[in-house]
């Protein structure tokens, strides 16, 4: 039961007695309706015979009718589901009047809040990731990382929460666990040492992603991971490569993420390739010799995440250069110098 604060009288600008908290009411909820959300009471109805209103949206403006008052006891009641999509929020202003129309109280303000319905399942932003790794890789060797989206997150609910793990291996040699998974960032890295080009040249993983809460929605996605044979992994060979440099430290920047894509129609990028750099800056081909071809690209540098673990604050979250090949015989090197305040490019090559 909620009761009115002390009314104030005459035109002196009070201060508000009290902030009511918000009302939290399930979206789609099935009812039967009316259900019964609050009682407001005024503490002077042990004086006099005292009659409640409500206006606002969803009371009596559009949508009219969501929410009534019973006029003699005061229960708040909501007649039919609520969609938080379209409404997420309804401002009701309560009232209370004596039997001859004069208020007995100030008005007073409640916020009902429509919560979230775990009724989405996460969406993989591409059905099939690819990226490649050098065989011999260290355990804890970042290989590329997915990602998945839920739109039911709110700030104030753990529905959009996704959680992800790897199904299946295939091939399951030399052992069934090659890679793990970040569960929170998706991140893939080599699990075990063991990866040899020749015995096993590609790996499909598949990906899931949860949300843990309520009925556990889900999605699946597929990750190809090449191994690379040492004898081709020089970083300075391939047809496009890259290399980074903190310019506030004047040393490589090391562990920033770089994802490849190339433009399919106007406003449609398919990513090629994940890589992060290494102690020198530097990262295995984004595209290794004979695999480029003519179009246009898109390397996009992950600045904010790189800075923001080395403790600084970057004025922007990611650098992206976009550049057109006309000749795939032709090798391309992008260098990239970064700050948290700037970054610039030249013409490398």
């Amino acid at each position: 039961v909620l009761t009115f604060a002390e009314c104030s009288h005459g035109l002196r600008r009070q201060k508000r007695d009290w902030v009511i908290p918000p009302i939290h009411w399930p979206e789609n909820d099935q009812g039967p309706f009316p259900k019964k959300l609050v009682q407001i009471k005024s503490n002077k109805d042990k004086e006099t015979k005292v009659y409640y209103s409500i206006t606002g949206q969803g009371a009596d403006t559009p949508p009219v009718g969501v929410f009534t008052i019973e006029r003699e006891t005061g229960w708040l009641e909501v007649t039919k589901p609520l969609n938080r999509k379209q409404i997420d929020k309804y401002v009701l202003f309560f009232h209370a009047i004596s039997a001859n129309g004069q208020p007995v109280e100030d008005p007073m303000e409640i916020i009902i809040t429509a919560t979230d319905q775990n009724d989405n399942r996460p969406v993989f932003t591409q059905s099939v990731f690819r990226s490649t790794v050098l065989e011999g890789a260290e355990p804890g060797t970042p290989v590329l990382q997915v990602v998945a989206m839920d739109t039911d997150g709110t700030v104030s609910s753990s529905n959009g929460v996704v959680v992800y793990s790897i199904l299946r291996q295939t091939p399951d040699q030399p052992q069934p666990h090659m890679f793990a998974i970040n569960g929170s960032t998706g991140v893939i890295s080599v699990a075990v040492a063991g990866l040899v080009a020749q015995a096993v040249p590609e790996y499909t993983l598949e990906i899931q992603a949860v949300n843990p809460e309520g009925s556990r929605l889900r999605a699946t996605a597929t990750a190809h991971i090449k191994v690379q044979a040492s004898s081709m992994s020089g970083t300075a060979k391939g047809s496009l490569t890259t290399h980074v440099l903190n310019t506030a430290t004047g040393l490589p920047a090391a562990g920033l993420a770089i994802h490849l894509a190339q433009l399919q129609e106007p406003g449609q990028w398919t990513e090629v390739v994940q890589r992060w750099t290494n102690e020198d800056g530097r990262c295995q081909p984004l595209l290794a010799a004979g695999e480029a071809r003519a179009g246009t690209y898109k390397l996009r540098f992950e600045t904010a995440a790189y800075w923001q673990g080395l403790g600084h604050t970057s004025f922007y979250p990611f650098v992206e250069v976009v550049f057109t090949i006309t000749d795939p015989a032709r090798k391309l090197h992008i260098p990239l110098l970064i700050s948290p305040y700037s970054y610039t490019t030249y013409r490398g090559s």
